[in-house]
């Protein structure tokens, strides 16, 4: 008795699919037809607006519209992010990602008003971006040992910055904290930018530096390198030295992708992450990219999806073991 019903609702089904189908065809012959908007989820300066404003450049030439680069910066990106995630899934806004991205449901839990597996669409892994272990000249330290002996003797007077809770200055130094038994102070800045104007200016100690942000600090003599961040030493620093060599284990390197609000249509993504790849190809932006310290990393998006989950993974448990969870 119930299958004319279910004949009729299949029938409606599969009516509204042929609907469907054909405009977000359509839609994607015609994109981008306006502007596309990048948001870079922080202040302007740091790893991520260098990299992002690159990149968007040579989108721009590869799409034919002009990609905007956007800071919304604030609660160590989440604002950004949250303004991407709550836009339309029609292409035109995009998010910078970075690692905090997958980090910050380890730091806030519940209290996160996004899902970074559930909430967005992937397009594309952009680099990979080790930072390096700088101190302001006036810190009496020459060596990432000497810099811990330094923090066991006076514990709470060392100072790390970063560009917020949750970014890769942030993990880095909490990181060290808990594999040494140390207590070094965090200071959250609203910007990587802010952060290394800080740490040059002599306000705090140390910082976790992405290499876009710090290497012509380091070359004019502003900062005083220690050690990267993660496991093989840099070419643009050579006599830098992993700090997995003072703090065995230690490997922690900031990542920077693209993503949209989920529920974009495949051919729309596929266009996107076409121009991105495409533009990772370019040899005067992989060089550009090379010589500020970042590895290009042109992923699918599907290896983009999948990394994002091992790093919400990841964080958990580095979260439960350090107690680094901010308490609000």
């Amino acid at each position: 008795m119930f299958r004319p019903f279910y004949r009729c609702g299949v029938k409606i089904a599969i009516a509204l699919l042929a609907g469907i189908l054909p405009a977000a065809y359509a839609q994607a012959q015609t994109f981008p037809d306006k502007p596309i908007h990048l948001i870079v989820p922080f202040g302007p300066g740091g790893a991520t607006d260098i990299v992002g404003r690159l990149v968007a450049e040579k989108m721009s030439e590869n799409l034919g519209q002009v990609v905007v680069v956007e800071n919304k910066s604030g609660a160590g990106g989440i604002i950004g992010t949250t303004a991407v995630m709550r836009s339309a899934p029609d292409g035109y806004t995009l998010l910078m990602t970075t690692i905090g991205f997958g980090a910050n449901p380890a730091l806030l839990g519940d209290k996160l008003p996004f899902d970074p597996v559930k909430d967005f669409t992937p397009i594309s892994q952009l680099v990979n971006v080790p930072t390096v272990l700088v101190i302001h000249p006036s810190v009496p330290a020459r060596s990432a040992k000497e810099l811990i002996e330094l923090a066991k003797a006076k514990p709470g007077t060392l100072t790390f910055g970063s560009a917020n809770f949750g970014t890769i200055n942030h993990l880095a130094g909490e990181l060290v904290n808990s594999m040494v038994g140390v207590d070094m102070v965090h200071v959250p800045y609203r910007s990587g930018g802010a952060s290394v104007a800080a740490v040059v200016g002599g306000q705090i100690s140390m910082l976790f530096a992405t290499t876009p942000s710090s290497l012509s600090f380091i070359e004019s003599g502003a900062l005083i390198p220690l050690a990267v961040s993660g496991s093989n030493r840099l070419s643009q620093l050579p006599d830098v030295p992993p700090l997995g060599d003072t703090i065995p284990g230690f490997s922690v390197v900031e990542w920077q992708g693209i993503v949209g609000p989920a529920g974009m249509p495949k051919p729309i993504v596929d266009k996107l992450h076409k121009s991105i790849v495409t533009a990772l190809h370019d040899p005067a932006l992989v060089k550009r990219l090379n010589d500020l310290g970042a590895e290009v990393v042109a992923g699918t998006p599907e290896e983009l999806a999948d990394h994002v989950k091992s790093e919400v993974v990841k964080w958990k448990k580095v979260a439960e073991q350090t107690g680094m969870a901010i308490k609000q």
